[in-house]
């Protein structure tokens, strides 16, 4: 038997704001990528990483700081990220 929730959890809403937000799409096209080599280079798959680009999933935590470098300097940082894959 399942229990249902029948009382609101309490706690912080979710902020929707923009604030820190990249968009991995605009990072991937400033990079000269294609998303199944910028998934690869995040380490994902193809349609785990365009899920991000879709805006149905959210990267966080690592992938996020990888994500801001990357648009950062993508001529420097893409080389070294691709020196793995060889």
């Amino acid at each position: 038997m399942t229990k249902t929730l029948r009382t609101p959890v309490e706690g912080t809403a979710i902020k929707t704001e923009n604030k820190g937000q990249i968009d991995p799409r605009s990072v991937r096209e400033k990079a000269g990528l294609e998303p199944a080599e910028m998934a690869k280079i995040m380490g994902m798959g193809e349609y785990g990483y365009t899920a991000w680009e879709r805006g149905i999933r959210k990267p966080g935590g690592p992938a996020f700081q990888l994500l801001k470098v990357i648009a950062d300097a993508p001529s420097h940082v893409v080389p070294l990220l691709q020196e793995g894959d060889a």
